[in-house]
């Protein structure tokens, strides 16, 4: 058995590689440490050899070796009379808060091992390894890590399928009225019914005992005559007219609808159809399950049918209407719509069938209308996606249902594609927990939210975001939330501008150690690129070590680029050694000092090339540290987090360039991210580290 020497620091095996910058001096290790002739003795000899003698130095070594040895002195001294007088036990063993495995395998560290970290510089108990940890913990997929998480969920029973690639490569399209695939459906929501609606709004006071056919054909459709004014004239009067009621068993009566006002989901469906039959349209009653964001469904069984809705005909296409969804008075409208106010939400009226289907799941097959019809277990692991998803051109991009379900120290990772003039934000939001007297946990009713990592990167011309997040503490469930709108809206981390797009769960199990990722803030005078943090995506650094700060970047659109600063005639640079007076837009002190600006004379010259954009570091002191463009070269590099490319040479590679710089963080407090605005001389922070020690 192993001696457990209280002076010998036990060097746990962790495959990771320890850069020499992160000590503070160069001694020796005590491995290394000659033997001393007591303990020569006491074991009787080496084999019958006594104990080399040393060699002779010469003087000027001898000087440098007292130096050392004066320097690591008084350095032990200081760390002994900031230490406790009790020494550790040389048999007790401990393991860091959080540190209890890497990728799924555990090890121990000592305490001598914490005492050396801290010696290095790193307080609070914080040591390289985990700072390691924490760098490497939000490495992108690689697709042999994609590859056991689906086979892990398939040993374990779950769902392990690709719900929205099986979709798209199973089906021809919305079906029509012949059965057939539409080629090319009609875009409802270009059509200007603004009239219609308002002509709806009026019709109010309506006389006793008002059937459904008296109001459609003397009330609400009587001025139109096209097929797609009637039904918008019915959607709006229903939708925003009758108010939405529980459930109740019983048999429908549409007259007691219209007298009161008042409907549940089955009275909203069956009053539309009634009303559709009485001016000729041909409309079905459709009964399935709704779909709520962040729901956990269980494998293989169909949940129970908790809705009620419509499908219609109309130019020989069938198309989807929800008017209890789609009413303000629903209270479950909010959880998929942010249209305010006492309107109806749009999207609900004459909706393809391919596309609300993310959500309403038919009982019924044929009632799709989707051609061929999809299997529910494809429709059940779909996202739940909401309006804003396919109103701004969202796509899922290698979703896989595997990747919801999370172990230890992984995180959830999604990735899908948009249009370049989108931009998205996500967080995650889990139930919050209470314990009483007895200590008993139960919900508190209220919500905690945390921040996810959202950034953008460009593959193949296309715009990709990819989002990472896991949950705020050993909850065990919680839901990722996704925003998207157009660019440009968002100016600060504070609130979120943007509606739901579409939300998935979170599951996971097993260790969860604190962990918050780098804050992320838009840059509304800085549109032109796109710039994603490559490392560290962590917000905490840890002091006197070094890390590898790598920012990518590429153009925000394909079109002709705009001139930029550097492209701009007599445009100036800013000062790299002044700290600005604001943290979200930092202006150049002085025009005059600054460097002068590398375009020609007449400006002409490379005016709309995509020049990149100038991106610096500020410490906390506001030196600015300028990131210079990374050579494309195969290997790694020093310092915490020097693997740049943790997926792996087999994943696709990302449009644009790299700029990186390699920095000891010596200095507490916060780091920031800087990029030169767009048509200013001023810096404007896209992120921000803190530095800790």
């Amino acid at each position: 058995m192993r001696d457990l020497d209280p002076d010998r620091p036990e060097t746990p095996f962790t495959g990771v590689t320890y850069h020499s910058s992160h000590a503070s001096d160069a001694a020796r290790p005590k491995s290394q440490v000659g033997f001393t002739d007591d303990a020569i003795s006491a074991i009787g000899g080496l084999g019958g050899l006594v104990q080399p003698k040393a060699k002779k130095q010469n003087f000027i070594k001898r000087i440098l070796e007292s130096a050392k040895t004066g320097v690591a002195s008084s350095r032990g001294s200081i760390a002994t009379a900031g230490a406790a007088s009790v020494q550790p036990s040389s048999v007790a063993r401990a393991t860091p808060n959080g540190v209890t495995a890497i990728s799924g395998g555990g090890f121990g560290v000592s305490k001598t091992g914490r005492d050396a970290a801290k010696e290095m510089g790193l307080g609070n108990g914080v040591d390289w390894v985990q700072v390691r940890r924490d760098v490497n913990r939000s490495n992108s997929l690689s697709r042999n890590e994609r590859v056991e998480r689906k086979e892990r969920c398939q040993m374990l029973d779950y769902p392990a399928i690709d719900p929205v690639d099986e979709l798209y490569n199973s089906i021809d399209g919305d079906e029509g009225a012949d059965g057939n695939p539409i080629p090319e459906p009609t875009d409802y929501m270009a059509i200007n019914l603004s009239q219609v609606d308002k002509n709806s709004r009026f019709i109010a006071s309506l006389p006793p005992m008002t059937t459904a056919i008296t109001l459609a054909t003397t009330y609400v459709c009587r001025p139109y005559r096209s097929d797609v004014q009637r039904l918008r004239a019915i959607f709006t009067w229903v939708s925003e007219k009758v108010c939405w009621e529980e459930d109740f068993d019983g048999p429908v009566d549409t007259r007691r609808v219209i007298h009161t006002k008042r409907a549940c989901a089955e009275e909203y469906a069956v009053l539309v159809m009634e009303m559709c039959t009485a001016v000729g349209l041909h409309c079905e009653i459709v009964r399935g399950y709704l779909k709520s964001p962040g729901e956990i469904l269980d494998a293989g069984i169909v949940p129970r049918s908790n809705h009620w809705w419509n499908a219609v005909l109309v130019d020989n296409e069938w198309r989807m209407m929800d008017c209890c969804l789609a009413s303000p008075s629903n209270p479950r409208r909010g959880l998929y719509s942010s249209v305010g106010g006492g309107t109806a939400d749009f999207w609900y009226f004459l909706a393809r069938p391919t596309e609300i289907c993310w959500t309403h799941i038919p009982e019924h097959h044929s009632q799709q209308h989707i051609c061929p019809p999809v299997a529910h277990e494809i429709l059940l692991n779909l996202p739940c996606a909401c309006p804003p998803y396919f109103k701004n051109g969202l796509h899922m991009a290698d979703y896989n249902t595997s990747l919801t379900r999370i172990e230890d120290l992984e995180m959830m990772h999604i990735k899908f594609n948009v249009p370049a003039d989108v931009e998205v934000a996500a967080e995650v939001e889990v139930r919050a927990y209470s314990r009483d007297s007895d200590g008993d946990f139960f919900e508190s009713g209220d919500v905690v939210k945390k921040r996810a990592l959202a950034q953008a990167e460009w593959f193949g011309g296309v715009k990709r975001y990819t989002v990472k997040a896991l949950l705020p503490g050993d909850e065990g469930t919680g839901t990722l939330k996704v925003y998207a709108g157009k660019r440009g809206l968002m100016h600060s981390i504070k609130d979120i501008p943007h509606p739901l797009a579409f939300a998935l769960p979170i599951i996971h199990t097993g260790e969860n150690p604190p962990y918050e990722f780098v804050t992320r803030h838009p840059t509304p005078h800085a549109q032109r690129h796109d710039i994603y943090v490559v490392q560290p995506q962590c917000q905490r650094l840890a002091l006197n070590n070094t890390f590898v700060f790598a920012i990518r970047q590429h153009p925000s659109s394909l079109g002709a680029s705009p001139m930029t600063p550097s492209s701009n005639p007599g445009g100036a640079s800013p000062i790299p050694f002044v700290r600005p007076g604001s943290a979200m837009s930092m202006t150049s002190s002085s025009a005059a000092g600054s460097n002068p600006s590398t375009s020609t004379a007449n400006g002409t010259s490379g005016s709309t090339a995509k020049k990149p954009a100038k991106l610096a570091i500020q410490t906390p002191g506001g030196k600015i540290l300028r990131l210079m463009r990374k050579e494309e070269r195969r290997g790694g590099g020093v310092g915490v987090g020097a693997r740049t490319n943790a997926a792996g040479n087999d994943e696709e590679s990302s449009d644009g360039g790299t700029w990186e710089t390699i920095i000891k963080c010596s200095e507490r407090g916060v780091w920031r991210g800087l990029v030169l605005a767009d048509r200013t001389a001023r810096w404007c922070v896209f992120a921000e580290w803190v530095c800790q020690g």
